[in-house]
């Protein structure tokens, strides 16, 4: 499945076509274990997109990180800083040229978080310092970005539609294929 961008071109030949059909595959695959709860603490993977391009993933618990994303294509570099789950810039570099010498000033796109939005209420204080009737604060930073999404979900229940338009049922299964894969693959290198 492709999703359209004026970052990709169109699949023009036969070949082509074939390769967007195998999907993404991963090539190798690693994870750390806790000892006493037998949980992930460290996962990486190396992908095989169609077309001969390849991505490396890495998600941990095990260490500090940057918690950014970082795109780099044959048109130029999507860079997605902290935090990437809701960010509030996005970086556009585009490049071109023998080796990718000749660099376009980076364009900034921002983001404003939505205003007004507050912590959820809780009926009784967790632990001493917690004020009664308030979360402290949000879990993640720029949580209440979140409400976007949300928005979103509201108003394709209210049209009536049972997937987003943006982000099809299809799409998502295939994310879970591939963190499947990792999984499996991951399991097997222990």
């Amino acid at each position: 499945t492709r999703r359209s961008s004026d970052l990709l071109r169109p699949l023009s030949s036969e070949k082509e076509q074939e390769a967007a059909k195998k999907g993404v595959v991963v090539r190798g695959a690693c994870r750390t274990v806790h000892p006493e709860t037998k949980h992930d603490t460290h996962v990486s993977a190396l992908l095989e997109f169609p077309f001969g391009r390849t991505g490396t993933f890495e998600c941990s618990l095990a260490h500090a990180s940057e918690r950014s994303a970082v795109v780099y294509g044959t048109g130029g570099i999507i860079e997605i800083p902290f935090p990437f789950w809701c960010p509030t810039k996005l970086v556009v570099t585009k490049m071109s040229g023998q080796a990718s010498q000749t660099w376009e000033e980076p364009v900034v796109y921002d983001f404003d978080l939505p205003e007004g939005v507050k912590a959820l209420p809780i009926s009784k204080p967790t632990k001493e310092g917690d004020v009664d009737g308030v979360v402290p604060g949000f879990h993640f930073v720029n949580s209440e970005g979140l409400t976007y999404e949300a928005a979103e979900v509201n108003r394709y229940v209210r049209e009536g539609l049972t997937e987003s338009p943006s982000f099809t049922s299809e799409e998502c299964l295939d994310i879970l294929r591939i963190i499947s894969d990792i999984d499996a693959m991951s399991r097997a290198n222990e």
